[in-house]
């Protein structure tokens, strides 16, 4: 998923570690600009199919302007 840039050495997404696997869990990953990652968060939130608490506050994944930010919930 992320693409080492040669002489990038201010990369933050090398910080960023996924949760463990859990069978009875589903994660979801947001990947983009940093308003379409708010935006489907609040989006999913509004819809009533997680908290907006329960999302990771956007990370950046040091490729121009992306984002990164993760949920985990059990599976219904």
């Amino acid at each position: 998923m992320f693409q080492s840039s040669s002489g990038d050495s201010d990369n933050t997404a090398s910080n960023f570690q996924l949760p463990s696997y859990q069978p009875e869990k589903l994660c979801h990953i947001l990947l983009g600009d940093y308003a379409a990652v708010i935006e489907a968060i609040n989006r999913m939130a509004v819809l009533h199919y997680c908290d907006r608490i329960s999302w990771l506050d956007p990370i950046p994944t040091g490729r121009g302007g992306e984002y990164i930010s993760l949920m985990t919930r059990k599976q219904n």
